[in-house]
């Protein structure tokens, strides 16, 4: 800004606030951001001691006009660590600003007000995508737009100035002026363990996302219409009742309703914060609104591939194997369940466990709970894309034998390799350091367990893994279901759950074994085993657990 003006307009405000002790001005609106017409007020804010809260002053400058908001410190320290006015005098730090008096005060409360709106955005992400929010990765500008455009949908006048701030003309160095306290604020939430940096963007931490997901409150929700009434009545009812005119409140709304109608036939388009928002997968970063269907997805992983795709199985999932010029992908279609199959399965586990049916909260669960082991040492599949919109998963097949069928063997046979115990034993320490980590598996059946030829064991489905929940319900499903393959007593059952607790007691808690022994988990599954085989399980896990 040409320093002549500069001063022109702090002088000026300094006579207006002469007997508030002004602490800090800045100047903002389309004159800083660059799309000013001919016409464009100068706006300016005041913040000073000023008794009356916050009141507008229209004054002369140099032909022109200045819109003064002179506004009382504790107001705006309010609404910059609260929005206690709705943000109405600290939103203005959204956009480009110049300091004209109090930089440093200026940029310590901006870098404050943004800290709080990306803590805010944050936990806003992790309401939205669940536990696939582990996997999210945001690039920085997503927060300068989202608080903006989701001010501009409760306020619209807003709008003008968001899609003129960041129209294509104007981008690139309004953006840079916005980020850096936005980059300010995000070194501050890393020291807080809320974000990370890393080489593609931040993520955030899996602390914090518990800490959200956790909150037993009902979320906060966003009244729309609260909302604008609070923005418009801070708008026009400025300080004291009768200290501004019905002439200046009447201007003001015209200048807003101008704007608005500025905005007819234009080409202007609103840039889309999710844009700034990715999935994580092994291979690249997935646009979160990304669309396609099986096909289109392998067909862009595996280009110029001769792709084959048939059913694998599942009786509430749609699954695909996919082959790809050989190569052998597995293809997730989360579905919502509905009907007949829901019902039974509810039925069966009444007030011992609750599924999720959600298609989307499955897949958000297995996608978040595959990055969150992976990361703690748990052996999970590779996913390789992900597809919100359409719930699809497309995961590397992963080569084994089924646990199921190695628990046959044992029930099923007086002798038993000494392998087939092993896997057990790993499976005991893999649903420990699963509980260890504060995680249920959920269905921890024999199925959804893969002993590589290596030997390692996979857990391959995930979709019902949750933060907290009942853990003995993951021993007693994956013991009890287990020995439903016995058709009589067997001496395999109790060297099973000998060799389960084996590796459980490893990172596991004893008392879940103890609970899992109970006679609400021993009903459950009273229909899968013979009642003689059921006892056994429950015996050894109660001698155990002594």
């Amino acid at each position: 800004m040409d320093e002549e003006v500069a001063a022109s307009i702090l002088e000026l405000v300094c006579e207006v606030a002469e007997d508030h002790d002004l602490v800090a001005t800045l100047l903002y609106g389309s004159r800083v951001a660059g799309y000013a017409r001919r016409d464009s007020l100068y706006d300016c804010m005041a913040i000073c001691d000023y008794p009356g809260g916050t009141r507008y002053h229209h004054e002369k400058l140099d032909g022109g006009e200045i819109a003064v908001l002179e506004v009382d410190t504790e107001l705006f320290r309010l609404d910059v660590k609260k929005g206690a006015l709705g943000e109405f005098i600290a939103g203005r730090m959204l956009f480009p600003y110049v300091g004209l008096k109090g930089a440093s005060y200026l940029a310590e409360n901006e870098i404050k007000f943004k800290e709080r709106v990306v803590r805010e955005e944050s936990e806003d992400l992790i309401r939205q995508f669940g536990e696939a929010s582990r996997g999210l990765v945001i690039k920085p500008e997503y927060f300068a737009l989202s608080r903006i455009l989701r001010k501009s949908k409760a306020y619209p006048p807003l709008r003008y100035s968001y899609l003129n701030t960041f129209c294509e003309t104007h981008r690139h160095s309004n953006m840079a002026k916005v980020m850096p306290g936005y980059s300010a604020a995000v070194e501050r939430l890393v020291g807080q363990r809320v974000l990370d940096r890393t080489d593609e963007g931040l993520i955030i931490r899996d602390d914090f996302v518990d800490i959200v997901l956790a909150r037993k409150t009902k979320d906060k929700v966003v009244n729309v219409v609260e909302v604008s009434k609070k923005a418009l009545y801070s708008y026009i009812m400025q300080g004291r009742a009768g200290l501004v005119s019905p002439e200046l409140i009447s201007r003001e709304v015209a200048s807003k309703v101008r704007r608005e109608l500025l905005l007819t036939g234009s080409n202007l388009q609103a840039e889309d914060p999710r844009e700034h928002l990715f999935l994580k997968t092994s291979n690249r970063l997935v646009p979160v609104d990304e669309r396609g269907t099986i096909m289109d997805i392998v067909m862009k992983l595996r280009p110029d591939s001769k792709i084959i795709i048939s059913p694998l199985g599942g009786a509430l999932n749609e699954v695909y194997l996919v082959m790809a010029d050989g190569e052998k992908l597995v293809a997730k279609k989360f579905t919502d369940w509905h009907g007949f199959k829901w019902f039974t399965l509810n039925l069966v586990t009444l007030g011992t466990k609750v599924f999720s049916v959600s298609g989307k909260a499955r897949l958000s669960n297995e996608f978040g709970m595959i990055h969150l082991l992976k990361r703690n040492g748990v052996k999970v599949p590779e996913i390789l894309h992900v597809n919100v919109p359409d719930k699809v998963l497309v995961e590397k097949y992963v080569e084994g034998e089924s646990v199921a069928d190695i628990v046959r063997k044992i029930v099923g046979q007086v002798e038993c390799p000494e392998d087939c115990y092993k896997s057990i034993v790993q499976i005991g320490q893999s649903i420990g350091l699963i509980h260890s980590l504060g995680i249920q598996m959920g269905d921890s059946k024999p199925e959804n367990f893969l002993r590589e030829p290596a030997g390692a064991i996979y857990i391959i489905d995930l979709e019902q893994a949750r933060k907290r929940g009942d853990f003995a319900w993951d021993i007693a499903e994956f013991l009890y279901y287990s020995v439903h393959y016995a058709a009589a007593q067997s001496p395999g059952v109790r060297r099973l759950v000998e060799s389960f607790i084996d590796g459980y007691l490893e990172k596991g808690d004893v008392t879940y074994l103890r609970r899992a022994a109970g006679l609400n988990y021993l009903k459950v599954f009273s229909f899968w085993a013979l009642p003689q085989i059921n006892y056994t399980v429950s015996e050894t896990l109660k001698k155990t657990a002594q």
